[in-house]
Formats: C-alpha cells, structure tokens, sequence
C-alpha cells in the first residue's frame, strides 16, 4: 500500500479554524498532524477515521503539534481521555513557547493558555509512556518512510516576543521524494527567519499548507519562494471565500502557479503519494457553517 496523506474536514460551529492531516503509512500505522479544536464529536470522528482505515488497534506512529493554540491541540486532549486505552501513540513531537502556567486558573477551555496547561497535565496523567521529542531547528526525524526536516522552531524567535502564531514549528516531510512544507499558524517573523536561510528548501516544496488557514499569515515573500504544485487550505469554505481577495491570499491562488487548491472546509481529501495534481479523492462536505 502506497502512502496517504488526509486533509480532515472538522466541525467548526464554534470557531472558524482548526486544521487536522492525517498520513496513513505503508505500514498501516498513522502519522498526525495536530488534529484540530475541542469541539464536541470530533475526537469520535477522528477515531472512526482511524478504525475504520486499520485492522486491530490503531498505532499512531508520531503526532505532531504546530503550536499550543487550542483550535490545534484540544481535539488531542479529548481523543486521549477517551481513546488513549483503544490506540497506541509511539511518539509526541512539539516545540510550544515557554510559559508560566502556574498562575492559569479556570476551566481548561478558558484560553489559550488554559488549554496549554491541560495539554502538559493530560500527558502526564495518560501519556506517561509516551516518549515526548522536542524538535530544534535542523534536527531530522525518520518515522516509517517519513522523512520530518525541522526549518524553524521558537528558539529561533526567542527571546524577541511575538504572537503565538509565529512560534509554530515549521516543518517539512519527504515522501516517496515529494516534500511538503507545514507552516501551521506561522506568520511575518518566522517568514523572515525562513527566507534568511532556507530557500533551498522552500523552492523544492511541492505541496505547501497555507498559514494560518489563510487569515493574516506568512508573508507573500515567503510563498513567492515556494514554487507547488498543490496548496493545502485548512480553512473553512466560508472563510476561504471571503478571505479570497487579501493581497497574499490572492497571489496564493494567482500568482504562485499551483496547479491543485485543497480545502478542508469542502469534505475530506484523500492525496495518494507521491501527489500529481487533480488526482485526489474527496468525500462529500459534512459540516454547514
């Protein structure tokens, strides 16, 4: 069985971002991309997913989170409480900003920050086996056929203060010899520390995921020394429409040259890889905004 990447549809009746990918590997196990917000039902439709796509219990090889904003990891907290007994998790990759949450009080959904400190409890309460790898910037990691190239962390920021959105990691993953890059939330600052040194990189790209579901994101510099063939838009269909005019939005989908534009607030995606644009499968939209 070939590699498949998923770009997930979520639920987004509370909010209007969120972004989920899933790899299916060769093997069978599961590599994780984040995984999307808390909202109520989505760690069922994610374990259906995985059930439903495996035999026996689910083995997910490597979850990787972008950066601590809920719409990123809350789904993660909900899923482990109630199907950390039916999945097995190998491995836990981030790099959050440090905080001091010794002062965060109220319910974990509060904030933010709330939710970060939930996060760092429910690994201590139902992950405690689970080895936790903290990338740096240059570090490289093999998982199955999965080659994760780390292009920027926040101790590349630090200790410059910014938005949380800037300090997600930046990664790419090779497979089959088709890179793609994972920006998360990243916008301006990180842009700027990407496009100082890895250019390269950027240009051998092939398949991109748009910042920040195509808000206010990574700059136009940045993209403009991408060359993809497919954008991945992890954004509601609603926002995607009227986010279509915003000066680096409209380059993205003009001027960049990608052949493919993928978004999840349009169904599911199935993407066999190596990808050649036009080629992916797409689930009917389940979700009214």
């Amino acid at each position: 069985m070939s590699t498949t990447l998923y770009q997930l549809e979520l639920d987004q009746a509370h909010i209007d971002c969120g972004m989920s990918y899933v790899f299916h590997m060769e093997d069978g196990r599961f590599f994780i991309i984040d995984g999307g917000y808390f909202t109520e039902g989505e760690q069922d439709r994610l374990y259906d997913f995985l059930i439903s796509r495996c035999e026996g219990k689910p083995v997910i090889a490597g979850w990787f989170f972008s950066h601590a904003h809920q719409d990123h990891i809350g789904n993660f907290i909900q899923f482990v409480w109630k199907y950390g007994n039916d999945v097995t998790i190998q491995k836990l990759l981030f790099h959050f900003h440090p905080a001091d949450l010794s002062q965060v009080t109220g319910d974990w959904k509060s904030s933010d920050d709330a939710t970060m400190k939930e996060f760092y409890h429910t690994l201590e309460e139902y992950c405690r086996d689970v080895p936790v790898i903290t990338p740096q910037t240059g570090d490289r990691y093999q998982i199955g056929e999965i080659t994760i190239d780390v292009l920027y962390t926040c101790a590349d920021l630090l200790p410059t203060t910014s938005c949380v959105n800037d300090y997600s990691t930046v990664i790419t993953t090779t497979v089959a010899g088709q890179k793609i890059l994972w920006l998360g939330d990243a916008e301006t600052q990180a842009s700027r520390i990407l496009l100082e040194g890895k250019q390269d990189i950027l240009k051998s790209c092939e398949i991109i995921q748009v910042a920040h579901h195509g808000f206010n994101g990574a700059t136009r510099e940045l993209y403009a020394a991408t060359h993809p063939h497919t954008v991945l838009w992890p954004s509601p269909a609603p926002n995607f429409e009227q986010n279509k005019p915003t000066p680096v939005n409209h380059f993205i989908l003009n001027d960049l040259g990608a052949a493919d534009h993928i978004v999840s607030g349009y169904g599911d995606a199935e993407l066999s890889l190596p990808y050649s644009p036009g080629t992916a499968k797409r689930s009917p939209k389940r979700f009214q905004p």
